[in-house]
């Protein structure tokens, strides 16, 4: 009979436990969309890729000059044709190499930049679960991983927090 009043109030207190929690759902990337601060990132990230732009087009000018030159010269040696050859291989290898290194140094400018927002936007759910006491806050965007969207949604109350 102890065991039975023992086992009983556990249930219960686990139940009230469960019946206790307040869980909340937002759309982090809708709040960051928002964000002041957007609108700067993404200029940052606009003329880096402009700079890079430029200068990857200055390499394809001296390319097409070179294999012009190429073509176009009737009197060069077969020495000379070959060095010509060559140089003409490594522009396009060099420039090859730049438009990947040109494309993961821009999306690692665009995943530092938004981390930082991302990072805002986390800080102020938690902000707003301590204050409203909510057991668990759940991220409803595409990368959020919310199955069910149960619970109250704080996009809002988030957004209030953050000032916009």
């Amino acid at each position: 009979m102890k065991k039975l009043i023992i086992i009983l109030a556990v249930f219960l207190g686990a139940l009230t436990q469960a019946e206790a929690q307040k869980l909340g759902h937002a759309n982090f990337e809708e709040i960051v969309t928002m964000l002041p601060e957007r609108a700067e990132a993404e200029k940052k990230v606009q003329d880096l890729q402009k700079k890079l732009e430029t200068r990857l087009s200055k390499m394809i000018e001296t390319y097409q000059a070179k294999v012009s030159e190429f073509e176009n010269d009737q009197d060069m040696s077969e020495a000379m044709k070959t060095s010509a050859a060559g140089e003409i291989q490594d522009l396009q290898r060099r420039i090859q190499e730049f438009q990947q290194t040109a494309y993961t140094e821009i999306e690692t400018k665009q995943n530092e930049l938004m981390a930082g927002m991302f990072t805002k936007v986390r800080e102020a759910a938690e902000k707003v679960g301590k204050e409203q006491s909510y057991t668990y806050i759940f991220d409803s965007s595409s990368q959020g991983g919310l199955l069910y969207s149960g619970g109250e949604d704080i996009t809002s109350k988030i957004k209030t927090e953050l000032g916009i």
